[in-house]
């Protein structure tokens, strides 16, 4: 299966799960710039600061990050779930559009797809790309290591969520994302999977351990599964939702 193959079935479970081989543009950054230079990184996180709706670096330091790995580990945790071959997830064969002013699209530069299993993904994509992004964030921000790895997490249980959304055999996509996780010391502690049934309609959550700063910018909003949200309400929000859907 090649390259193309793989982003287009992606693509076609979930199109929001969009990707390019191409960097058209000068809104596009090389993973490894943003990684490794820190003026960059600086100036991209300032200019993200009015969009996400707030005048304070650490909060867009923090929601950038989320959305970062949101982009960056979205389409091959995907492809994972669903059994297909991975891109090349390193910061030297990825790129990041930034136009809104957040990160909205990956690009995979290199051709290369492989089989991985959740051992060697949580290698390449966590331990070889996105703890070099959360170091370079760490230091250059006023935001704490955990708070960033509970956004990643939290970015990567999306995108299995995503797919498991429109997968007819869920199951497998849980089996493989907890396979995921559990080969990630660096995620351990930060949040649970849970699922919840009404009838004959079931629903497969998220919930963090921690917080991204959300309610701080001007929406003054809390995350669905933030851990700031009393767990009671939350479950009732739940199960009112599903029976909803089920009616």
């Amino acid at each position: 299966m090649t390259l193309a193959e793989t982003l287009r079935a992606v693509a076609a479970r979930v199109p929001y799960l969009r990707a390019s081989t191409v960097t058209d543009g000068d809104d596009w950054y090389a993973c490894g710039q943003l990684i490794n230079d820190r003026g960059v990184l600086g100036r991209v996180v300032e200019d993200a600061m009015a969009g996400f709706g707030t005048d304070d670096l650490a909060v867009a330091a923090s929601l950038f990050t989320q959305a970062y790995a949101f982009r960056v580990a979205g389409v091959a945790l995907a492809a994972y779930a669903l059994g297909l071959p991975v891109p090349d997830v390193s910061p030297e064969g990825t790129a990041v559009r930034v136009d809104k002013p957040r990160p909205s699209e990956v690009a995979y530069l290199r051709a290369d797809v492989r089989a991985l299993g959740s051992m060697e993904l949580s290698e390449q994509l966590v331990a070889g790309h996105l703890a070099g992004f959360v170091d370079a964030v760490h230091d250059g921000f006023p935001v704490g290591e955990r708070l960033l790895y509970g956004n990643v997490v939290a970015s990567c249980a999306v995108a299995f969520r995503a797919v498991h959304g429109g997968e007819p055999d869920g199951r497998r996509v849980q089996e493989r994302a907890e396979a995921f996780l559990a080969a990630t010391p660096s995620f351990r502690g930060l949040g649970t999977f849970t699922t919840v049934r009404v009838g004959k309609r079931e629903g497969w959550y998220w919930d963090r351990t921690n917080c991204c700063l959300w309610f701080r910018t001007t929406g003054n909003r809390f995350c669905d599964n933030c851990s700031l949200v009393d767990p009671t309400a939350r479950s009732a929000q739940r199960l009112h939702e599903l029976s909803e859907t089920s009616a």
